[in-house]
C-alpha cells in the first residue's frame, strides 16, 4: 500500500490540493479553534453521522490528534479546507482509506454555503485520491435529505447506486443514506 502521508509534505504549508480558489491541506494542532466555531453548528451535526453536538473545543482538539493517528495507521486521511485568498478554514475534507472503493467526505462552515467551495473541494479531494491512490471509483455518501451534498456530489460526476436504511439515535433514529459512487 502506498504510504497515504507520501506527498503532504511537498508544499510547505503541508497543502495536497490547490484548486483555483482553496488549498486543502493537513490539519494543524492550532486549527482547533478554527473548526470549533464552525462545527458547533446543528445543520451541519444533523447531517453528518459522527459529528458531536454541541461541539466543544475539546471534541476539535480530539479531531485533530485523532486524525494524526489514523494518518500514520493508513485508515484515513483529514484536511482542513482553506481559501487561498485569506487562509481563512471553511471546513474540513477527508479519505476514508481502510475500506475499497475509498470514501470521500466534506463539510463546509454555514457561513461559506453556496459559494461553491463544497464543489471545488470535493473534486480536488477526487483528484488527489486518482492521483495517489490511482483510485478507479471513489465512494460517498449522504443523507437522503441532505440536498445541498447531493448536488455537490453529482455535479462533481457521482451517481447514485443504492440506498440503505441505518439507525443513528443522535441523528433522531433511522435515516436512509444515499450511497454515491464516482468512476474514472
Amino acid at each position: 500500500m502506498l504510504d497515504p502521508r507520501g506527498d503532504m509534505t511537498d508544499r510547505p504549508d503541508g497543502s495536497i490540493v490547490v484548486t483555483k480558489r482553496l488549498n486543502i491541506r493537513r490539519l494543524r494542532d492550532s486549527d482547533a479553534a478554527l473548526i470549533q466555531p464552525l462545527a458547533n453548528n446543528w445543520e451541519i451535526a444533523k447531517q453528518a453521522a459522527d459529528l458531536p453536538y454541541p461541539y466543544t473545543l475539546d471534541d476539535a482538539v480530539r479531531l485533530i490528534e485523532a486524525s494524526n493517528v489514523s494518518a500514520k495507521t493508513g485508515k484515513e486521511l483529514v484536511f482542513a479546507i482553506v481559501t487561498q485568498e485569506s487562509d481563512t478554514l471553511i471546513g474540513l475534507a477527508g479519505l476514508v482509506l481502510d475500506c475499497a472503493p475509498i470514501e470521500a467526505g466534506y463539510w463546509i462552515g454555514a457561513p461559506y454555503w453556496g459559494q461553491g467551495y463544497a464543489s471545488e473541494a470535493l473534486a480536488g479531494l477526487r483528484d488527489y485520491a486518482v492521483r495517489r491512490f490511482s483510485c478507479k471509483y471513489l465512494d460517498a455518501v449522504a443523507f437522503d435529505n441532505n440536498t445541498g451534498s447531493i448536488r455537490v456530489l453529482t455535479k462533481c460526476g457521482f451517481r447514485h447506486f443504492e440506498d440503505t436504511k441505518e439507525e443513528f439515535p443522535t441523528r433522531g433514529g433511522a435515516r436512509t443514506i444515499s450511497h454515491y459512487r464516482w468512476r474514472a
